[in-house]
């Protein structure tokens, strides 16, 4: 027997199940739910990027970067690349971006000489930790309302969708069987 929720696809195009009178909610309901957020999420990282004049990327950057320096640790333009996904040579235009705008500064490594570290500027301090901090906080809060078993639950879901994702990119990398 086929699931609703197989039948209707992905549910992104459908109406949620609990939109029908008396129907319990469904995984085409939860799909839509993580996009509705995600869609917010995107909204919110655009408004704090307008709000701070940096674009998309350099946000993700600094998110990176203050991720990094939270756990006490240094960054550098090789790790930041990696992290973004992005060429050296486009890692330094967003370095450049960010240390002239003052979020971040250059600095040399305290071993390695030849090699820089990334770490926070007078801004970074300031206007990107309030906007930033609007959306953690809300964030954790409704995480932290969660029941145990509820925290359970999500956490696997989600840890399965990014495995199911991760399988679907490796699968399309590889070359085709000949």
């Amino acid at each position: 027997m086929i699931s609703p929720d197989a039948q209707q696809g992905a549910g992104y195009w459908y109406p949620a199940a609990a939109d029908v009178p008396h129907a319990t909610a469904t995984g085409v309901d939860v799909l839509n739910a993580l996009r509705a957020y995600r869609t917010l999420e995107s909204g919110m990282r655009r408004r704090l990027s307008q709000q701070l004049s940096i674009n998309e990327t350099d946000l993700s950057a600094l998110r990176y970067l203050f991720a990094v320096w939270q756990r006490d640790e240094g960054a550098s333009p090789k790790e930041l690349a990696l992290a973004l996904g992005i060429s050296s040579a486009s890692t330094t235009l967003v370095i450049d971006r960010l240390e002239k705008a003052g979020f971040i500064r250059r600095r040399r490594h305290p071993v390695d000489r030849r090699a820089v570290i990334l770490e926070p500027g007078e801004k970074a301090t300031g206007e990107f930790r309030a906007g930033f901090d609007i959306e953690k906080r809300s964030v954790l809060a409704a995480a932290e309302g969660l029941t145990d078993a509820e925290t359970e639950t999500v956490t696997r879901f989600l840890r399965s969708m990014e495995q199911t994702i991760t399988d679907a990119v490796d699968q399309a990398d590889r070359p085709p069987e000949s």
